[in-house]
């Protein structure tokens, strides 16, 4: 894929959400692969966003989160803490300190997120002044851990359904699941990511996955691309397209 040009008028920033008290795998994201802990890998590939302008860890305001803090750091990013619990509140504290438009979430466990997709879609809803796009194939996509989304929605979200965990939980998830609500704009995935896939890290299980995938894949220095990673997945399970 080809990266569009980063240049635009709007505030663009792109966000890690992450915190070590995860339910089913605490401490996940200081798990190595491939010798650096899941966190760095995270942030390497959102350092590949060229259309970000700044990239955000938004994690707790807890101490079991301060290893986070420290890798974030150290790569060069902003650091943000808040609710432990409402994940919304944090991500504001990113996007007014600032000043953003348009942000671009990024899921902490997700290590497969797409930085040229992320360019691509984020400057179709900048150039068209949306708030979101709606992907025009019907069923799930390779395209996970990421999205852009307008920082007009998000406000939208908290102000009509503060308490509805869609909202201050998972961020997106209610203005996603109210795209009559917004601006959208259509886009092409392409049948080759188009089906079913687990791309995040829950389980040790998943764990053991992607620890297989990278040390197939990586080379130091640089990200697994999501086309390599697709390929790999298909050769080692099967995969459902909806």
């Amino acid at each position: 894929m080809t990266n569009p040009a980063t240049a635009t008028p709007k505030k663009v920033v792109a966000i890690i959400q992450a915190r070590m008290g995860s339910s089913r795998l605490p401490g996940k994201m200081m798990e190595p692969i491939m010798g650096q802990p899941l966190m760095y890998h995270i942030i390497a590939r959102a350092l590949q966003i060229r259309c970000a302008q700044a990239v955000y860890l938004a994690t707790t305001d807890q101490p079991i989160d301060d290893p986070l803090v420290e890798i974030a750091e150290a790569m060069g990013l902003k650091v943000v803490r808040g609710s432990e619990d409402n994940v919304m509140q944090r991500f504001f504290l990113a996007i007014d300190d600032a000043d953003a438009d348009y942000i671009i979430r990024i899921c902490g466990d997700a290590p497969l997120f797409d930085p040229d997709f992320m360019d691509q879609t984020t400057a179709a809803i900048v150039d068209q002044e949306a708030d979101c796009i709606r992907p025009t194939c019907n069923g799930p996509s390779a395209y996970q851990g990421a999205g852009p989304i307008s920082r007009r929605a998000l406000e939208w979200s908290r102000k009509v359904a503060p308490d509805d965990p869609r909202t201050y939980e998972h961020v997106t998830a209610y203005a996603y699941d109210h795209m009559d609500r917004l601006k959208t704009v259509p886009f092409h995935i392409a049948p080759d990511f188009q089906g079913e896939y687990k791309l995040s890290i829950d389980t040790p299980a998943d764990l053991e996955f992607f620890r297989d995938l990278y040390a197939h894949l990586y080379k130091p220095g640089k990200i697994v691309s999501l086309e390599e990673a697709v390929q790999f997945i298909k050769q080692s399970k099967p995969v459902t397209i909806g």
